[in-house]
């Protein structure tokens, strides 16, 4: 696994380099003034269009004149839990209850842009990051293996679980197509649709609860808990500026066939775009 992540990011990095070193210089004094507006600067040997992207570029580049700019790297925080495919049953389907405080974390750092229009605000985005979800198990529930099937059971008599959780991190590849458009100078609307594909890094469910002499206990109860290594999640964002409101469906079942309870994720929640 930990040779898979290596190549992963290695193979992202190469990416955001062949992207901006492939694509041919274009010299300011043949292009009109719409084109250095759309090409973004007017120096000679200029990447048009397709640039990289890293976190806190906005703040870096200031000077870099774009027409659009896609919203890229960002921090984002929501509620995430488990569903049936039909979403008729979120949070309590059997073997997988989960609390409504379950959540997750990500930050997406670095990526690829391009303007897909010069006069409309289409473009095209993939990134780099890492997410983290705590699936907090709800009535006194632990996530455990019996059998190679992953399950939940309650603890033996007299024993509550003060938390119970499966955690799961990520390495994800976001690729999004974006709609912008300017409402004044300094303020703008956006809409954001694609998938976010994701590379588990590790998964393990542990609890805490204190024994008959008020002794507190830390037990985990196992790693890999027949987890899919691989996460495809429809992913919808809405905002305005650099804030916005995201929702996301797995299209591949956390667990893996047969060896876990039949849910997907489910996940909404606030981003703010550096």
């Amino acid at each position: 696994m930990k040779k898979l992540t290596i190549l992963f990011i290695i193979t992202a990095f190469l990416f955001n380099a062949m992207c901006q070193n492939d694509t041919p210089n274009i010299k300011s004094d043949t292009l009109s003034a719409e084109d250095k507006l759309f090409y973004g600067s007017y120096e000679v040997g200029s990447v048009p269009a397709i640039y990289p992207v890293f976190c806190f570029s906005k703040f870096a580049n200031k000077n870099r004149i774009v027409k659009f700019s896609s919203h890229s790297g960002g921090f984002y925080a929501g509620f995430s839990n488990l569903a049936t495919r039909k979403l008729t049953n979120i949070g309590t389907v059997e073997n997988a209850e989960l609390k409504l405080s379950s959540y997750e974390l990500g930050l997406t750092f670095a990526g690829v842009e391009a303007q897909l229009s010069r006069k409309y605000g289409w473009l095209f985005y993939t990134g780099l990051g890492f997410r983290v979800q705590q699936y907090n198990a709800d009535r006194n529930y632990a996530f455990v293996i019996l059998n190679d099937f992953t399950t939940q059971i309650h603890p033996e008599e007299g024993v509550f679980y003060s938390k119970s959780r499966l955690v799961q991190w990520y390495i994800n590849l976001p690729v999004m197509f974006e709609y912008q458009k300017k409402l004044s100078k300094n303020s703008h609307f956006f809409i954001q649709a694609g998938v976010d594909l994701g590379l588990k890094l590790s998964s393990k469910s542990s609890v805490v609860y204190r024994d008959e002499n008020n002794k507190k206990i830390k037990n985990q109860f196992g790693k890999g808990m027949n987890v899919n290594p691989l996460t495809v999640d429809a992913q919808v964002e809405i905002g305005f500026n650099d804030f916005a409101l995201y929702a996301r469906y797995g299209l591949i079942d956390l667990f893996r066939k047969n060896r876990g309870p039949e849910v997907v994720p489910v996940a909404t929640g606030v981003i703010w775009h550096f």
